[in-house]
């Protein structure tokens, strides 16, 4: 039994003329690049609303109080990070969403980084380092996580 021809659509590789690489989903259209960002903008609101307010959250565990809003916030910015990496396919939602979160911080920073309503500097005579820390969190690991596609990616091509 055979199967019928299929011509080549625009996305599969023998589509793409010679000497040139085939384009995937997450690079074709302004359109596609306007969706991705209306993606992460609407996480990075999300994410920054969420560790912003749970920061600050401990839990005893036998005696000792672990940081759990901190693990929280750190969790789900990585769980954001894959999860625009796999509806996309493209690293440019997680630059969008690690240049954001800054951006949209800054209001509850008060006078400088780290000393704000939300994001105290310091309470009475005691460092509040949990707000450096959500700051980290927040535009550390998307530019993080981007760098690690582009060096799987890089590494994946050398094999070939």
């Amino acid at each position: 039994m055979t199967t019928p021809h299929v011509p080549p659509t625009p996305r599969s590789p023998a589509a793409a003329p010679s000497g040139q690489p085939s384009r995937t989903v997450g690079d074709e259209s302004i359109g596609s690049r306007l969706s991705q960002a209306a993606m992460a903008v609407v996480l990075a609101v999300i994410s920054v609303m969420l560790l912003l307010t749970t920061h600050r959250l401990e839990a005893g565990l036998l005696g000792v109080d672990l940081p759990v809003g901190l693990l929280f916030g750190a969790a789900l910015q990585v769980v954001i990070c894959l999860f625009l990496w796999a509806a996309t396919g493209s690293r440019f939602p997680l630059l969008v969403l690690g240049c954001l979160w800054g951006v949209l911080a800054v209001p509850f920073l008060g006078e400088g980084v780290g000393g704000g309503v939300l994001l105290p500097a310091a309470l009475g005579d005691q460092v509040q380092y949990s707000g450096w820390i959500v700051q980290g969190i927040g535009l550390v690991v998307p530019f993080a996580a981007a760098a690690a596609i582009t060096l799987a990616r890089r590494r994946r091509t050398r094999t070939r």
